[in-house]
Parts: structure tokens; sequence; C-alpha cells
């Protein structure tokens, strides 16, 4: 007497690896859907992080323009700064930038505390706000002409 050929993949289980699937209880989620959310949340997390809001403060010499900032905790910024002066600049802001997530540290000095650019060059730096606070803004080299502001981070 012949044995029946034995089944490529048994009934109940998927790919013979598994318990079988009696029918009362949780149903495995199909790899497809799950595939599908994860790209829909990575697209969605994407998109958010690709558009952030752009904020512009040029330097001329001795002044911000402008000089008073405010940005709301969670929110992914892009702080354009352009130097229009004829002379070096600094973004500084040392307690804003150790209270912030940093998207490009790089842009930032050695020791992350100031943006520094020259006679009409200008840096991009993502951040996202983590702690609401008010926050000095200066130019070291020039904070004895005035070059000062406020920056304030809000809810």
């Amino acid at each position: 007497m012949r044995k029946p050929a034995a089944s490529a993949r048994p009934h109940g289980r998927a790919g013979g690896v598994g318990p079988r699937d009696s029918g009362d209880g949780p149903k495995p989620v199909p790899i497809a859907s799950a595939v599908a959310a994860a790209l829909l949340l990575a697209v969605a997390t994407l998109a958010r992080a690709s558009s952030p809001e752009v904020v512009t403060v040029v330097a001329a010499d001795y002044r911000f323009e402008p000089n008073n900032l405010t940005f709301r905790v969670n929110v992914a910024y892009r702080l354009h700064f352009e130097n229009r002066g004829k002379e070096l600049h600094e973004f500084t802001a040392p307690a804003l930038f150790k209270s912030v997530e940093l998207g490009n540290p790089s842009v930032l000095n050695a020791e992350r505390t100031e943006l520094v650019v020259q006679p009409g060059e200008q840096k991009d730096l993502d951040f996202v706000p983590r702690q609401v606070g008010r926050y000095p803004l200066t130019c070291a080299d020039h904070d004895w002409a005035g070059m000062t502001g406020e920056i304030a981070v809000v809810e």
C-alpha cells in the first residue's frame, strides 16, 4: 500500500513552523500589512522632518534682524543665519543649544555654543526645542556694541 504524499505546507501552520491555528486566539498580522503600516509611519515622520519651519535671522554690523525670536516646543525648525555685514558674526546661544535636539550639530562650533559666519556666508541649523524658557542671544564679538537679543521657547 502506498502512503499519501506529504503536503508541502501542513494545514494550519505557516510554512510548517509554529503552533496549529485552532481558530480561537489572536490571528497573526499578515506581513504585508505590517510592512505597509511601517512604511506609512516612516513617510509621515519624514514628511514632518523634511519640512521644518524656516526662521531667518540676518546679522548686519552690530545688530540681529530680528533680535527677538519665539519658538514652540516640539516643533521642527531650520534657523537660516545670514551674515550681511562686513565683519565675522556669531549667533551665540549656548543655553538654547543645550536645551534643543540638534539635527545637524556639525554647523555649530566645536563647543556647540554658536553659529559662526563670515561676511557674505550663511548657515542653516535644524533643531527641535525641548524645553520652555528664555535664552539670551548675543554676537560674542559684538555684544558690547548692542548686538544682542532674546529667544523664547513656549508651549
